[in-house]
């Protein structure tokens, strides 16, 4: 992973989203968590990829922490975003953020790479079957259990558990990344 990150951090794009394929999942709950006024999904989603590349950024490589220094970093940005310190939907770095003295500007191109992501994303979730992006949403966004979901749509637990796994897969197929470069 840390190969992955060098490349990142030297403007390698496929790198940049094979990082942000990572951490997708762990951003698409957080931003659903989230109510903040003026942000609909799409913009906290879009405000979770933009502080996985500024991690990218601001990570010091060799440090071999990349999960715990990315997971906190989103949560980070989050909290900073949900207590009124970032404005609008360009981020403005807390210098006591992550501890650091430096402070990442986000480029357009930044902005450019989490909107394609988001676009990305939407394209792979319009091509699952309905019911496939029922359950997903449902569990996921919605944090139905499998009971519910399955009483919803009138399914068995079962039923319900294989159509999640089957989009999951569509899902994973869409964003594979190859993590061995």
């Amino acid at each position: 992973m840390e190969d992955i990150i060098r490349k990142a951090k030297l403007g390698d794009e496929e790198a940049v989203a094979c990082i942000i394929n990572k951490y997708k999942n762990y951003i698409l709950k957080k931003a659903w968590q989230l109510k903040i006024p003026g942000y609909d999904f799409e913009d906290l989603v879009q405000h979770g990829y933009l502080s996985i590349i500024k991690a990218v950024h601001m990570y010091k490589l060799g440090s071999r922490s990349y999960n715990g220094y990315f997971i906190n970093s989103i949560d980070k940005n989050f909290y900073a975003l949900l207590k009124g310190k970032i404005k609008h939907y360009r981020e403005v770095a807390d210098e006591n953020i992550l501890n650091k003295d430096e402070q990442y500007d986000f480029t357009l191109e930044d902005e450019v790479i989490a909107y394609e992501e988001i676009l990305k994303l939407r394209s792979a979730v319009e091509k699952l079957v309905p019911e496939e992006r029922e359950v997903i949403e449902k569990h996921y966004l919605m944090e139905k259990s499998y009971r519910e979901i399955a009483v919803d749509i009138n399914k068995t637990v079962s039923q319900v558990r294989y159509l999640r796994k089957k989009g999951i897969d569509k899902l994973k197929e869409e964003y594979k990344c190859d993590t061995e470069k």
